[in-house]
């Protein structure tokens, strides 16, 4: 976190996050939340994807990210497959 510049109040803030959930964190949560506290997407794809995360899943997750934050839900979003 500290390569993102982030200050020690948003280092302990992620950290709570992670320890109240088992060392875990929903990937959609961490890139809001990073995103909130001014990492730039750019950077945040580059650190999910220098630890193993696929284009294709990346896409997916900003996706994700975008319409949670709209408040848009999963049964609101229509797929179009042009042929």
């Amino acid at each position: 976190m500290r390569a993102f510049r982030l200050d020690e109040i948003r280092v302990a803030e992620i950290t709570s996050v992670f320890d109240k959930n088992n060392r875990h964190i929903d990937v959609i949560s961490f890139v809001i939340m990073l995103e909130r506290y001014g990492v730039q997407r750019a950077e945040v794809s580059a650190f999910l994807h220098d630890i193993g995360v696929d284009e294709s899943t990346l896409i997916n997750v900003f996706s994700k990210a975008d319409f949670t934050r709209l408040g848009v839900n999963n049964r609101e979003i229509t797929q179009v497959v042009l042929a």
